[in-house]
């Protein structure tokens, strides 16, 4: 139940844990076929943005499943968290963040990733 982003520009990889409130995962491989048949794994015209924090480097990504293994082996791999999720004071000054852009379901997640 994890998500890992590949940043392509920057060769980092990023993992957190699998947002179930927009991700609908299909049931089955034929449910899967179905729903890219019909369209509904599409992107639409609307955008959801979220904000992330990186918390820690992982330095061991074989622990983490064999598809984000092969993701994010041999590249630098960070643990992420919901920049609203983090208890305590956070100051909002010049960060180094950037964002990407990805289809999770029938929308396009904008999400802005910065460096603590």
């Amino acid at each position: 139940l994890l998500t890992a982003y590949l940043d392509l520009q920057l060769g980092n990889c990023y993992v957190i844990p699998l947002n179930t409130s927009i991700v609908m995962p299909p049931r089955n491989l034929m449910d899967l076929f179905a729903k890219l048949a019909t369209g509904s794994y599409l992107p639409q015209t609307y955008l959801v943005r979220e904000e992330m924090v990186v918390t820690e480097e992982i330095d061991n990504v074989s622990d983490l499943g064999i598809f984000i293994y092969q993701l994010c082996v041999g590249k630098e791999t960070f643990r992420l968290q919901r920049r609203d999720q983090i208890m305590g004071v956070q100051k909002r000054a010049v960060e180094n963040c950037h964002s990407i852009r990805h289809f999770e379901n029938s929308f396009v997640v904008e999400t802005k990733i910065c460096q603590q």
